[in-house]
Parts: structure tokens; C-alpha cells; sequence
């Protein structure tokens, strides 16, 4: 917020001045409500108002007064850029950068409007239209702007732009070494970018400058696929991201009024689900999800869907805009009024499918729209603040009872696998080996997960099956080409040919990805993040996979899968055993063709592709926690 540009005025504003400059914000509302009285509707008291009111974070106050200012003085640059910052706060995201966007056309080379309207892309996760406007900002800006550059920074990670962002992090790391964040993003991006060198080092130094996590260097999903990195401290690490992202009045039930709940007289109605996501799109989550919603029971339940992304023109998309009874794009409405329009639809379970992924709305949930809030699906982990979210729903192999201290949440369980599958998704029949760009002969390993899942010590691995197996290669997903060059170097610096690791691109469609997917013999599961929708798609194509079973929610999937898929036995409880089932299972052909023929046989019956049976465990537990009749054996452990 700025307040820089004072033209002249009475002498009686120059203590009012004073303050501004001071950026003392309590006392300038002070002397700015009895200024209010002497000069009524005067565009400087006003401004300064706002100004003491932006510093206090009491946004839905200051709205109103700039929209008053800017009745008097409609050229002021300044008004429109704090009108800006107040709907970026309240996330009103298109009516923020058209302020900001006069505020340009009024003042273009003003490097802080530049940083503000980049600062609100990032609060909305449109991280690449944020950079642009950063980089604006940094140019105009005299000297370093220290601001723009961390959001900077931000930006290119969360927008993968990984490359630049890891260059951008290496220079704030060396001109702040104390910075814990910096560090932390540095070793997000060794992760996504397979530079390991100095990951080991980088982790414990991570931990040593964290006090082992007591502060905030990682984002909740980015410490999933850290190396050693417990359950418990997966719950530290986002207790403190609640601290630094969601206001502790906003925590603590203060700040906005209360959103209240339209009343509703009647007993009988069906019980309201609400589904909460910025995933509705072509996205994994937007992939398992709809026929979990087309088969909801509609006498029983009204199902509403509560986007918060734009459309993105995808068939995913307009399906389930059609599935749900009712499908609202809240993309545009602020904390506050999300929170207003979910409590006045009189939702009885509100389910948050993003946790702290991308895009979250995690102080709207701290508004308490509903009176239950279920986390589940987009994140495998902890809220970590029991106002966010009452329960969390997994399964008993995700989410065993004895480790509910890692967890804010009540656990519930449904039966079988946590995760839903689409079993209205047809599978191809599969292309030519050379169609794929695998060679036409030996053994294929696959692991079609993302790269940041992969880790020194799982590479060795899967290097160390490679070397076992003669003529085989392992198929991975293509990354960014630097990236691709860095796994290629480290398969030589483990003996591996780089010719024996070949990438799959992208392909038009899902379709194809799962036809191709069948040319695989075996998948490997990575940890300490496992294969999930990954997994899934695998598993359905009819391609057994190995797992590790490991401690925490996101290490163990790969075992809830294949619990689910009747597979228990490609579950291993040590590396050295993943390593040599993966290698017996290569060189006994016989043992892997009746894993796979068991799997496609049960493809009809076994719970993880019983997308009916799944619903209606879904629904019980629904139906138990809305009349109170479901009491977890696992209680919340603050």
C-alpha cells in the first residue's frame, strides 16, 4: 500500500501526513475519522483511511471507503491501486487487475503497481500472468525491489517454470543464506528439476535452519516428496504454512462477521454434499471424479459442485458441469462472498478436494461455510488446523488409526482404496511398440509419475533393476528437456545407458496414454510419494506394479491401490525386497503373466474399479457424520 503523492492541502492534513509516512496505521484511523468530520468526503482523508484500514487488513472496510474516494477523485492512480490491493485480499481477482489495471493506464510506469497487480495473479494461482507483471515491476523499480523478486521467485516455481526459477532462487539463497524459504525452494526444485548432487546435504541443512520444521521453508505439497520426511513432521510443516497464509483472526473465528446459514425448516430434505475444487478441468482429479458424481443417489442427496477455476473449454469440464445438480464458478467471488454463497445454499457436508495443492481457498474454509468439512482426495495429508477441515477420509491402508496424532482431522475410512476411478474410461487397443518409440524387443519397467517424485535413492533402484535385466529399459513421462538431460546423466553415473531410458510425450489424448500404456510389463511405484491417479491408470491398463509401503499418507497410495486391486503381493516392506521382486518378476515371465491375467480378470469385481460400491460406502459415511452417528476411533489431537 502507498500513499506517496501528496499535492497541496490544508495545513490541518500535514499530522495526518506524518502518520501515513510513519506507516502508523492504528493512529492514522484515528485522525482520519475525526479529519471525516471537519472535511467531509475530502479524496486525501479518505485515501488515508483506506491506507490505515489495508495496513490492518481490515479489507471489507476499506472497500467501501475507496469506492467513496473514487466518486470525488476518479484520476487518482493511487486509489485505483489500493482498490486493487483490497479485491486481491478479498480475491476478487477480475475486478482487482481491471483496478489495476487503470491505475497503469493512469500511471504506467509505476513499478509498485506493476508488483501489486503480479501480487494478485499469485494470490488467485495464475502464476504465469503473474510473471510478466513482476518482471515489469523490477524493471521500472530504482535499485533492487527486493518484494518483487521473492514473488518473482514464487511465481516460476509454482508456475513450473523451473528453469527460471531455479536460477532465481540460487541468487536469493546466495545473497541470504539464513533464508530458510530460499533453501527450501531450492530443494523443491532439485527434486523437480533432478539436480542431486547436493540434495542430501540440502535437506539436512533444511532441517538444521527449520529446527526441524518448526518454520515455514515448504508448502504442505511440496514437502510430500522430500526424502525422510515423517507423517508427524508433514503435520508440523503445515501448521506452519496455516500460520503464514491464513490470518490468525480468520483462524481464531474473528475478523469477518460469522457467515450465517440461511435457515431451512424442513427435516425431510435430501442431504446437501458440496464439493469444493479448482481441479474441475482437465486435471487428475477432474479424471476420477465425475461418475463418483453422476452416481450419487439422488433421492438421498442434492450435489452441488463449487468451481473455482475458470473453464477450461475440456470435455472434463462439461461433464461435470453436467453431473452436478447444481455447478457454480465461484472463480470470481472473494473469500468472504465464496464463503456466503456455500452457507446460503445451506450445504449440509462441505468436501475440499484441494488441501494445499494449487489453488486452494484455504482461508475460505476457515470461514466455516458448512457445518462439516471433509479434506479428501487432492491432498494426501493433514489441513492442520481443525477449523479448516473436521474430518479427513482415507482408507485403512492410507490412514491407520494408530497415526491420528499426525493428523488435525478426525479420520473416517471408507472400506476399500480412498480414491475413486472412472470406470466409465475406455482402454484402446494398444499401438506398436515403435508407434510408442520403445524398442520392439525387452522387458519395459514404466513409471509415469511426475519427475519430482523421483529421488536419489529410488533411481539407484531402479538402476540396480536395469543392470539385473539385461536389455530392458524403464519408459518415463517426458519432462523439460533440461530436466530429461539431468535423469540421462544420472543413469550413467549409475552404469545405466542413457539409450535404456526412453521418454513418453505427451499425447492428444487420455485415450491414447492408457491404449499405450499396456505396452508396459511392469510399473514402479516411487516413494516416499507414491503413484496415484498414476497408479490408477496402470492398474486399470491391465500393468501390475510394485510398491513400497511406507509411513506416510502419500507413501502409502501405492499400497491402498494394490490392496484394493487384489494385488497384495506386489506390496514390499524394504527396499531390498521391492528391488529383488522387481528383478524375480522380470526373469519369470510365467509368475508376472498370471499377476496380470488376475488383474484384468478382477478388473469387474475388485473394489478399486467398483465405482458403485465406492459411492455407496462414500454415502454411508456421508449419511453418518451429517446425523452424528459416526464417532471416529480416532479423535482429533490438537
Amino acid at each position: 500500500m502507498s500513499n506517496r503523492r501528496k499535492s497541496a492541502f490544508p495545513d490541518v492534513l500535514k499530522p495526518l501526513a506524518r502518520l501515513v509516512e510513519q506507516g502508523k496505521h492504528e493512529q492514522v484511523e484515528r485522525l482520519a475519522r475525526e479529519l471525516q468530520r471537519i472535511l467531509p468526503g475530502h479524496p486525501y482523508v479518505l485515501k488515508s483511511l483506506s491506507f490505515a484500514l489495508i495496513g490492518l487488513q481490515r479489507y471489507d472496510e476499506a472497500l467501501p471507503v475507496l469506492e467513496q474516494a473514487l466518486g470525488v477523485a476518479a484520476k487518482d492512480a493511487e486509489l485505483h491501486n489500493n482498490l486493487g490491493i483490497v479485491l486481491s485480499a478479498m480475491l476478487r481477482s477480475d475486478r482487482a487487475i481491471e483496478a489495476f489495471d487503470r491505475a497503469l493506464e493512469l500511471a504506467p510506469g509505476d513499478a509498485e503497481v506493476w508488483k501489486n497487480k503480479g501480487a494478485a495473479y499469485c494470490h488467485t494461482s495464475q502464476w504465469k500472468e503473474a510473471v510478466p507483471c513482476l518482471l515489469k515491476a523490477i524493471e521500472l523499480h530504482p535499485g533492487d525491489y527486493d518484494e518483487a523478486i521473492n514473488l518473482l521467485a514464487g511465481a516460476l516455481l509454482n508456475a513450473d517454470m523451473n528453469e527460471e526459477a531455479f536460477s532465481c532462487f540460487t541468487v536469493l539463497a546466495e545473497a541470504d543464506p539464513a533464508n530458510y524459504f530460499n533453501l527450501g525452494a531450492l530443494v523443491v526444485l532439485a527434486l523437480r528439476t533432478c539436480r542431486w548432487a547436493t540434495l542430501d546435504e540440502d535437506i539436512l541443512r533444511l532441517r538444521q535452519v527449520t529446527a526441524q520444521f518448526e518454520r515455514p521453508a515448504l508448502a504442505p505439497f511440496h514437502a510430500l516428496s522430500v526424502p525422510g520426511v515423517t507423517e508427524f513432521e508433514l503435520r508440523r510443516i503445515a501448521a506452519c504454512h496455516v500460520a503464514a497464509t491464513v490470518a490468525p483472526d480468520l483462524r481464531q473465528g474473528g475478523h469477518s462477521p460469522a457467515v450465517r446459514r440461511a435457515s431451512d425448516e424442513r427435516s425431510d430434505r435430501r442431504v446437501r454434499i458440496g464439493y469444493l475444487s479448482y481441479d474441475f478441468r482437465e486435471h487428475p482429479v477432474g479424471h476420477v471424479i465425475p461418475q463418483l458424481v453422476e452416481l450419487h443417489d439422488r433421492s438421498g442427496f442434492e450435489v452441488f459442485g463449487y468451481s473455482m477455476s475458470a473453464d477450461d473449454g475440456s470435455q472434463v469440464r462439461q461433464r461435470l458441469s453436467k453431473a452436478f445438480d447444481h455447478f457454480v464458478d465461484i472463480t470470481t467471488l472473494g473469500i468472504e462472498s465464496g464463503a456466503e454463497r456455500i452457507a446460503g445454499d445451506r450445504i449440509d457436508i462441505l468436501i475440499d478436494l484441494q488441501g494445499w495443492t494449487s489453488g486452494n481457498r484455504a482461508a475460505m474454509l476457515a470461514l466455516r461455510p458448512a457445518p462439516i468439512q471433509v479434506n479428501w482426495l487432492g491432498y494426501a495429508g493433514t489441513m492442520a488446523d481443525p477449523r479448516l477441515a473436521d474430518f479427513v477420509l482415507g482408507d485403512p491402508v492410507v490412514t491407520p488409526l494408530e497415526q491420528a496424532a499426525a493428523y488435525s482431522e478426525r479420520i473416517l475410512q471408507l472400506p476399500n482404496c480412498y480414491l475413486p476411478f472412472d470406470t466409465s474410461t475406455q482402454v484402446p487397443a494398444a499401438p506398436a511398440r515403435a508407434a510408442a518409440g520403445l524398442p520392439e524387443d525387452g522387458f519395459v519397467f514404466c513409471s509415469m509419475n511426475n519427475c519430482y517424485k523421483f529421488n536419489p535413492q529410488v533411481f539407484d533402484i531402479w538402476c540396480g533393476i536395469l543392470k539385473a535385466a539385461p536389455g530392458s529399459i524403464l519408459w518415463l513421462s517426458k519432462p523439460a528437456d533440461g530436466t530429461a538431460a539431468n535423469l540421462l546423466a544420472e543413469a550413467s553415473a549409475r552404469g545405466v545407458s542413457p539409450e535404456r531410458i526412453v521418454f513418453a510425450p505427451r499425447v492428444a489424448s487420455r485415450s491414447d496414454h492408457l491404449a499405450r500404456l499396456q505396452l508396459a510389463d511392469l510399473a514402479l511405484d516411487p516413494w516416499p510419494y507414491n503413484s496415484h491417479s498414476s497408479g490408477l491408470d496402470v492398474l486399470w491398463a491391465g500393468v501390475p506394479m510394485i510398491s513400497l509401503l511406507g509411513h506416510s499418507f502419500a507413501g502409502r497410495v501405492g499400497a491402498s491401490l494394490l490392496t484394493a486391486a487384489h494385488l497384495p503381493e506386489c506390496i514390499t516392506r524394504s527396499i531390498p525386497e521391492y528391488l529383488q521382486l522387481c528383478i524375480d518378476l522380470c526373469h519369470q515371465p510365467e509368475r508376472l503373466g498370471h499377476l496380470k491375467r488376475r488383474l484384468l480378470a478382477d478388473r469387474g469385481s475388485a473394489p478399486l474399479f467398483d465405482t458403485k460400491r465406492f459411492v455407496r460406502a462414500l454415502e454411508d459415511i456421508y449419511l453418518s457424520i451429517h446425523k452424528g452417528r459416526l464417532t471416529p476411533e480416532a479423535a482429533r489431537r490438537d
